[in-house]
């Protein structure tokens, strides 16, 4: 008796576990939104006008960058591989300021004082938060990181892909060409 309540009582625990793992699974409206929310960040496409604050107070807005490539650095500071190409975000805003804006954009997964993080460094670009985690989903973003965005000065994006990139193919992306401005 005891051994088949003992084996009644893990069948339903397995049961129980099942509809947990199928419910967590199943796609929910936040993430339909953000598919559609995301509509314009594939290359090719025209990316859709947002304004986001930086952490200096000042606004971001990609209409006023037209003319510009527009890099666009989704990443965190718990991010390692995030925080170890941050320099190289930096040196092309530096370098070419008349032909590239830079904004590196943290995600909603704040674990840390992201302005208190920055201060120790001392980057250049702009640097803001998406803390409802919006702007990152309307950019084709995800809790992946990091992920670069590269807009064309008329407004297309050119690229959007997860993964680090390093300095020389960062700028082939600028800079197609010649890797130079």
């Amino acid at each position: 008796m005891k051994q088949r309540r003992s084996a009644l009582l893990w069948a339903l625990a397995l049961v129980l576990l099942a509809a947990v793992i199928v419910f967590v699974n199943l796609p929910d409206s936040r993430q339909k939104t953000a598919t559609a929310a995301a509509q314009g960040s594939a290359v090719g496409e025209e990316l859709p006008d947002f304004t986001v604050t930086c952490l200096d107070g000042s606004d971001f807005t990609l209409s006023q960058h037209r003319g510009k490539t527009v890099v666009i650095n989704l990443w965190a500071t718990w991010c390692g591989p995030c925080v170890k190409e941050l320099g190289s975000f930096d040196r092309l805003q530096r370098e070419h300021p008349e032909a590239v804006s830079v904004l590196a954009l943290h995600s909603e997964m704040v674990t840390e004082d992201v302005a208190a993080f920055l201060s120790a460094f001392d980057y250049q670009m702009p640097f803001a938060v998406d803390r409802e985690g919006d702007l990152i989903a309307r950019l084709g973003g995800s809790t992946v990181l990091p992920q670069t965005l590269i807009v064309d000065p008329d407004g297309i994006v050119i690229y959007n892909k997860v993964g680090s990139l390093s300095e020389a193919a960062l700028n082939a992306l600028v800079f197609p060409s010649d890797g130079e401005s």
